[in-house]
């Protein structure tokens, strides 16, 4: 038995008003605008500052052909240049004013303490929640029957150019755009289909878990960010793995209120002898050598309920699914091995992760299964040592494949309208080896530029490829646009912004700054703390009647501190008399219709090599002010904005000299003759303005 969700959504019972509106929109457009397909192609994080050098080069030929017949120029990102932000820009043709959209970590104000979370989707708690009378208890056993539950709700606000397109008739399919989950649900007289990117959880509603399994972790294991190390007992060259899903949802809480979660077994036998592994998953048999991925296998979470539930039109799941790869990171003398975050089965999908629901399972059946987790390559494995770099390469290796089987699928399926295809590998690759690229980067170690040192450029060549193969498929009429969200830079010194609010008497704690318990928040003295930040660029005020413990009262004296500490934060500098800040932002001047109740006061603009540490982001102060990046994340797009830009590459020549991300919108629009809506900021690029 399957699941079947019922979820009466206010989007679905408004969608033909939305589309008569989105129509109207278009009055007063050109047709003598209008051309053939369109074809798009997000190139995450791709910087111009590599790519025009590679096109010089002749590394990358079929970038340079399209430039050749139309323009090649850098495309101004968002501010800041974070990828939810610079994708909303993309998708909706406007400013964090807009689509309300202005860090990867938001915060709930309303809290004891500033609530953070992820910024573009949020699950909603439920607005009334029951169980079946206790006396129908007896029914079920340790069982019970859940009526009404919370709904995931995508928090980016504005139109998408889709809605336009196919409010006019235009057929439009999308391939994984960031901060576009859950997938919109579009109405018009156009197709509308789309696969959800960056922002996808796994099973777990997390954003990807990994488990190692290893003979060397400790005995109760370990947890680590992003995911889990598990002690592995093996014994006669014989083991078991538990893979861990969520919890029960139809299992009654126990008396700490704590619910069972569900688990999957996995009979695991070594050879004694040789380097390869046996694994049974449930009816599934797979033969593994040491350095060996798996393909994807699909497993069943039980939930072990009698036989199916149906309430009225509501049928509960008896079990949920999720696909998995295995990795045989060694065989011996100590067996360890890598499994991936417990994917979403596109051929089953328990929560919708492409619109129509359906459409994701048409890409499996046609491509085979995939990652559907919204950032799959596992930088977070690598970073604590669950993969080493050739092993995250090779996963890498493994997910490019997919992606190029779906997109030669999605090329050929392309026979009108738009297509947008995104690839990420351009940003993670990026943001792991930069530092093999940065022969000044502290975290460099003797021998890995040698080793490493061209894995960014070699994946831009890759891409160029891909170019190729667009090319070989687009018409005369047909038109082409490459680009990317923002560019890259090294990050060499992470800057501690909280660290310096404490030592500037603007943000108290409790305690002694050194007590670990600090983290999040949980021992500031908010009755005199005025100022704090919170996420990779934003900074707040603690204001009176905002902030649950806000004190800083609004208006003129509010406005006064905030510009007090954008000069003081201007000032910092690094040992050898480097400033860290280019400049700060504030936010009501740079958008109007901010939202004040989401909105940061002010946005950080890091100098180049320069970004917010991790303990910034959630709140922490560590002792020291700048500390040495020696992570292996070590490339950053965090900085101000014009020290990153992205990049525009076209087949059409581009009228303006400085195009930005928020153009593209109307651009897209005007490719088929659509007037720029009211909600858009930018402009069209292909028309002199």
């Amino acid at each position: 038995m399957r699941r079947t969700v019922c979820i009466i959504s206010l989007t679905v019972v408004l969608s033909a008003v939305v589309a008569a509106l989105l129509t109207s929109c278009g009055a007063g457009a050109n047709s003598s605008d209008k051309q053939g397909r369109l074809l798009i192609l997000g190139f995450d994080g791709m910087d111009p500052r590599i790519l025009g050098p590679l096109m010089e080069s002749g590394r990358m030929p079929n970038f340079a052909r399209v430039a050749a017949r139309g323009s090649y120029l850098p495309l101004g990102t968002s501010m800041p240049p974070q990828s939810p932000v610079a994708w909303s820009n993309f998708i909706t043709g406007a400013h964090s004013g807009v689509h309300q959209i202005y860090d990867f970590v938001h915060r709930h104000p309303d809290t004891p303490e500033p609530q953070p979370f992820l910024s573009t989707a949020e699950v909603l708690p439920a607005k009334q929640r029951w169980w079946l009378p206790f006396e129908y208890m007896g029914w079920f056993g340790d069982y019970h029957i859940p009526l009404l539950g919370g709904e995931t709700a995508n928090l980016r606000k504005g139109h998408g150019w889709w809605e336009y397109l196919v409010a006019h008739g235009i057929d439009t399919t999308v391939y994984r755009v960031p901060a576009n989950y859950p997938p919109d649900v579009v109405s018009g007289s156009g197709e509308f289909r789309c696969i959800t990117g960056m922002g996808t959880p796994d099973l777990l509603g997390t954003y990807g878990e990994f488990t190692e399994f290893s003979q060397d972790a400790p005995l109760i294991g370990k947890t680590v960010s992003g995911g889990r190390i598990e002690y592995l007992l093996v014994q006669e060259h014989e083991a078991e793995l538990t893979l861990t899903g969520p919890e029960n949802f139809l299992r009654v809480p126990h008396e700490k209120r704590e619910v069972p979660k569900m688990a999957v077994k996995v009979r695991v036998v070594r050879d004694p002898e040789d380097k390869a592994v046996k694994l049974t998953v449930g009816d599934e048999l797979l033969v593994l050598n040491e350095g060996e991925w798996s393909d994807w296998i699909p497993i069943e979470f039980e939930t072990h309920i009698p036989g199916a539930t149906v309430l009225g039109a509501m049928t509960l799941p008896v079990s949920m699914p999720a696909t998995v790869r295995f990795y045989i990171k060694q065989v011996h003398p100590k067996l360890s091995i890598y499994v991936t975050p417990l994917n979403i089965d596109p051929l089953d999908p328990v929560n919708p992760i492409s619109t129509p629901v359906d459409f994701a399972a048409e890409v499996a059946e046609a491509c085979g299964r995939y990652y559907t987790t919204g950032i799959p390559e596992d930088t977070a494995a690598l970073r604590c040592g669950a993969l080493d770099e050739d092993e995250f390469l090779s996963q890498s290796r493994v997910l490019a494949g997919e992606r190029v089987k779906q997109y030669r699928y999605a090329l050929q399926e392309f026979e009108r309208g738009c297509l947008f295809f995104y690839f990420g590998a351009t940003d993670q690759l990026a943001h792991i080896f930069w530092r093999d690229r940065d022969l000044r980067h502290p975290g460099l170690r003797p021998g890995e530029a040698e080793r490493w040192g061209t894995v960014v450029e070699d994946c831009y060549v890759e891409m160029d490829g891909l170019v190729g193969e667009a090319l070989a498929v687009l018409d005369e009429d047909d038109t082409l646009i490459i680009m990317s969200d923002h560019g890259f830079s090294t990050l060499r010194r992470a800057v501690n912004i909280n660290t310096w609010l404490l030592n500037n008497g603007y943000l108290f704690v409790k305690g002694s700054p050194d007590d670990p318990s600090n983290r999040v928040f949980a021992n500031i003295d908010w009755s005199r703390t005025r100022a704090y930040a919170l996420g990779l660029n934003c900074f707040y005020i603690n204001l009176k009647g905002r902030e649950s413990n806000g004190i800083v009262e609004p208006g003129p004296p509010a406005d006064a501190l905030l510009h007090e500490i954008d000069y003081g934060l201007c000032q910092i500098r690094d040992t050898d008399g480097t400033p860290v800040i280019q400049e700060n932002y504030i936010v009501k001047d740079i958008y109007p219709g901010a939202d004040p109740q989401v909105a940061p006061d002010m946005l950080i603009g890091y100098a180049d090599t320069y970004r917010a540490s991790w303990q910034t982001a959630l709140g922490d102060m560590p002792p020291t002010l700048i500390d040495d990046n020696l992570d292996r994340w070590s490339g950053t797009h965090l900085n101000a904005y014009d020290l990153v830009p992205g990049i525009v590459v076209t087949n059409r020549r581009i009228a303006v000299e400085d195009p930005e991300l928020v153009d593209l919108g109307p651009t897209i629009l005007s490719v088929f003759g659509i007037a720029t809506p009211p909600q858009m900021t930018g402009h069209a690029v292909f028309v002199e303005r």
